[in-house]
């Protein structure tokens, strides 16, 4: 297992948040997710077999978020 920490300025409320959450856990290869609003950062355990810090990265941008 391993960890990635992404920066996400536009997080902005809970339901932002929640989204991101519930989105990520469909991932296969995502373990755990932990949101903190208020530092605006996404901490995702996750498995380097089944999926890249990169392809997780192009997800939360899909969904409309920008992300470092």
């Amino acid at each position: 297992m391993e960890t990635v920490n992404f920066n996400i300025p536009s997080l902005s409320c809970s339901a932002c948040t929640d989204k991101i959450t519930e989105d990520l856990k469909s991932l296969k290869g995502v373990t755990n997710i932990n949101t903190d609003l208020k530092s605006q950062m996404v901490n995702i355990d996750y498995n380097p077999d089944e999926i890249k810090p990169q392809e997780i990265k192009k997800h939360i941008y899909q969904m409309g978020f920008e992300v470092f």
